[in-house]
């Protein structure tokens, strides 16, 4: 209803139920459920689950360390939420700009599950208690517990898989109505999707 525009506008327009909308049309895709979290509240909830371990290079180390007057080095830190969300928000180290600046950002939530998995289920209820006041989503309180009860088993062995759409090679830079944009290659991206989760 709003016609061509970068994918990220449909969540401007639209929220979360236009965002799926776009995504069931475009790729194929289903969402099962949404939760959204802004970075004040993403900070506490690092705190909450007791920092994440990531491991920087010294220019990260340097980026937040005069963001937030730390003294992190090279390797593998224990960050705090403030240096944890430093860390998600950098953007000008590396000449792909937003592609390594998303790459920092599953790197941490893989950090996050990885923290998580191995706390036990009465821990990680407590810590979905603590957490669930600070999230927007579209399930509700006893879907997210029903998810968390199912998923911790699995999380013991699971291997977690990211990716990113558009994958290497599977796009041009255009620009549109005025907008410098990615242009993908959506069959290219529709068949790694479906490669990569199924469908």
């Amino acid at each position: 209803g709003y016609g061509s525009n970068r994918i990220n506008a449909s969540y401007a327009f639209g929220g979360m139920e236009l965002l799926d909308q776009t995504l069931a049309r475009n790729f194929g895709i289903h969402v099962d459920g949404n939760v959204e979290v802004d970075f004040s509240q993403f900070s506490q909830i690092i705190d909450l689950v007791g920092g994440v371990e990531i491991t920087l290079r010294q220019d990260e180390a340097q980026v937040i360390n005069e963001e937030l007057g730390t003294s992190l080095t090279e390797g593998t830190q224990m960050l705090n939420g403030a240096q944890a969300l430093s860390y998600a928000r950098i953007r000008k180290l590396d000449a792909d700009g937003d592609f390594s600046r998303t790459q920092r950002q599953r790197t941490l939530i893989n950090a996050v599950v990885r923290q998580v998995k191995d706390s036990g289920m009465v821990k990680l209820m407590g810590i979905v208690d603590d957490i669930l006041p600070m999230v927007t989503t579209d399930m509700t309180n006893t879907e997210i517990l029903r998810y968390a009860t199912a998923l911790l088993p699995l999380l013991t062995g699971a291997e977690i898989v990211n990716q990113r759409i558009p994958a290497d090679g599977a796009y041009t830079y255009a620009m549109i109505d005025g907008m410098s944009v990615l242009k993908a290659d959506m069959e290219s991206s529709r068949q790694l999707l479906r490669d990569t989760i199924g469908g």
